[in-house]
């Protein structure tokens, strides 16, 4: 087996060798995708021994994610974990994440709530109704649509890597209804996520409730879209 962590980055200096050593415990490779970084953030995975692959200028998580899936697939991998930079993701859980592959899953979320991760309660109720709306659609339960902690199998990888979604948000929730719609089995498994020790958060609270509105029409397009079923023509 070839396995395989991609860790998308941006500007992720003060944690990204770290997140490189702790992935190295548990995979053969580490791709770090640096995403237009204005700091140190690719030497420095490079020199605790990553693969770097450098974006010229931002280009979003989704882009990034997208360009480790397709050099991981360039390195026949046989099981692809998806890590952060920030060290938020606790990396003693990628064997937890990558497991399920080997019993059939393509596409397993971390959700990170079974260990207590605290979260807003408005936000919280948010993101648990829009999973409940999603788990109906995708016909398994996902109680944490927007984790970025998960695992591909190669399948997966093939299927999903030329039409992965490059907008933030649909990386981690459009692309479970492309899953779904491409016959690809998605699960979730618990993980537990710390809280972000330095840098700045990809949303404050205005950016936030926008993308809030953009989840609910990511949602409710594919769930429209999902009961039409396919055109009978005109």
């Amino acid at each position: 087996m070839t396995t395989v962590a991609v860790v998308p980055a941006l500007n992720e200096a003060y944690s990204i060798a770290g997140v490189v050593e702790q992935a190295s415990r548990f995979v053969d490779h580490v791709v770090v995708i640096d995403d237009g970084s204005g700091d140190d953030t690719g030497l420095l995975a490079e020199r605790a021994g990553a693969t770097v692959i450098r974006h010229a200028r931002r280009l979003g998580v989704g882009a990034a994610v997208a360009s480790g899936l397709a050099h991981a697939h360039q390195l026949g991998a046989t099981a692809v974990v998806q890590v952060d930079g920030d060290a938020q993701h606790d990396a003693s859980f990628i064997p937890d994440v990558l497991a399920p592959l080997a019993g059939g899953a393509d596409l397993v979320v971390g959700s990170r709530f079974e260990h207590g991760f605290a979260m807003g309660r408005v936000r919280r109720l948010t993101l648990a109704a829009f999973a409940r709306l999603m788990s109906y659609r995708l016909g398994t339960r996902v109680s944490d649509p927007t984790s970025g902690f998960r695992s591909f199998s190669p399948r997966a990888v093939e299927v999903l890597t030329p039409i992965f979604p490059l907008k933030y948000l649909s990386d981690t929730v459009e692309v479970l209804y492309l899953a779904a719609d491409h016959g690809l089995k998605v699960v979730t498994v618990p993980v537990r996520m710390h809280e972000r020790a330095g840098g700045k958060p990809s949303a404050g609270t205005l950016a936030s409730i926008g993308y809030a509105v953009r989840m609910l029409g990511i949602v409710v397009s594919h769930t429209v879209s999902h009961n039409r079923g396919p055109s009978s023509g005109p």
